[in-house]
């Protein structure tokens, strides 16, 4: 009677057994993996949201890591639809489990962003984040113009007839790339005293250097704010923001003197692990301590004197001189206003290298960020 039921027990222990290996089977245990880049193929965007679907119906999400990586994992073999976006950049396509063989993982080596939001680029003297858009794939591959519209900074319709002082704006801003230049029949002039045509775009860019001859319709670029739109502006470029802060009553308050910061370079805090770990693992840029060299600020910088940490979300720290003053300064925020949102820097891209800068990689991390805003 013993014997019977211990060789019941084994019985049972081999059929349980059996029933945990059915359980972990390949056939629920399929995945997706892969890596998210920009349209060039190369540099990858993190923080970036990844959807699974099937059937309509959302059956898993997730984050990419700080190399673009991402996996999903206890899938069976189906038809599913993955899109991956950051914000307004987004690419989707179909996978078909069914197709594996001899693998139970489907991996895409890359996928690149296939989807772009509507982005203007307004010209200044100074700053050329235009390059930064340009060198990582924002471009028609076969004809190699750029896949959003520039603006001429100075055209605003009313400029000053001395052509001289128009042909000196003109020699600062060309750039490296001959296709970077206008490529629209209207200038910043038209577009800031439009509603109508700021409203075509969800991320508009303005480089510092740009015409100051305007900033009586901040306003405009406030509602387009309010109505969701995203918008970039550097160093000079603040005066476009006074109307959004009220003066600096809200989220920013500009130092006065203006344009009082003299230090060319400084070594500033990175105040957030991911872009740390973003432009070191993607570009072997060391970062010791967290600090980096910021050293593209133009002579005669514009200063934030305070923010708001409450709504406002500062990204660079570093020691600095204004004003006869040296102390340490917050050098690069954003924040939301209404459904869309703000990014301000006080130093910007320069138009000094074929190659990416470190300041290069750090505005192109934000500008994926600032497209993210919610």
């Amino acid at each position: 009677m013993k014997k019977t039921i211990a060789l019941l027990f084994a019985l049972l222990v081999i059929v349980a057994c059996s029933k945990d290996q059915s359980d972990n089977s390949p056939e629920d245990n399929y995945g997706i993996s892969g890596k998210f880049v920009t349209p060039n193929g190369m540099d990858a965007v993190s923080k970036a949201h990844v959807k699974l679907y099937k059937n309509n119906d959302l059956i898993q999400e997730g984050l990419t890591d700080s190399e673009g990586n991402f996996s999903l994992d206890d899938l069976t073999k189906d038809d599913y639809e993955l899109t991956i976006s950051k914000g307004a950049f987004r690419t989707s396509t179909t996978v078909d489990l069914n197709d594996l063989i001899d693998a139970f993982t489907f991996n895409f080596d890359s996928i690149p962003i296939a989807e772009l939001p509507n982005i203007a680029v307004v010209t200044g003297s100074f700053d050329h984040i235009e390059e930064v858009l340009y060198n990582i794939g924002l471009v028609n591959p076969i004809t190699q113009e750029p896949l959003f519209d520039i603006i001429d900074g100075h055209d605003t319709m009313d400029r000053n007839p001395d052509t001289s002082h128009r042909r000196h704006h003109d020699m600062a801003n060309r750039t490296f790339n001959p296709m970077l230049q206008p490529n629209v029949d209207f200038g910043f002039g038209d577009l800031i005293e439009s509603p109508a045509l700021l409203s075509n775009y969800d991320i508009i860019f303005l480089n510092c250097g740009l015409s100051e001859s305007k900033v009586e319709f901040g306003n405009n670029l406030t509602a387009y704010v309010s109505n969701g739109g995203l918008l970039y502006a550097t160093d000079w470029a603040y005066s476009y923001l006074d109307d959004i802060t009220a003066g600096g009553t809200n989220y920013l308050s500009f130092y006065d003197p203006y344009r009082s910061g003299s230090s060319l370079s400084t070594e500033a805090e990175i105040l957030n692990q991911d872009l740390i770990d973003w432009i070191f693992l993607n570009f072997g840029i060391d970062i010791p301590n967290g600090n980096v060299t910021i050293n593209e600020f133009l002579g005669g910088w514009q200063v934030v004197d305070t923010f708001d940490d409450t709504t406002v979300i500062p990204w660079l720290y570093g020691p600095v001189e204004y004003d006869g003053i040296s102390e340490s300064k917050y050098l690069a925020y954003t924040f939301l206003h209404g459904d869309g949102g703000v990014m301000y820097s006080s130093f910007h891209t320069e138009n000094n290298t074929s190659d990416a800068t470190t300041v290069e990689r750090l505005m192109q991390y934000m500008v994926f960020e600032l497209a993210a805003m919610e």
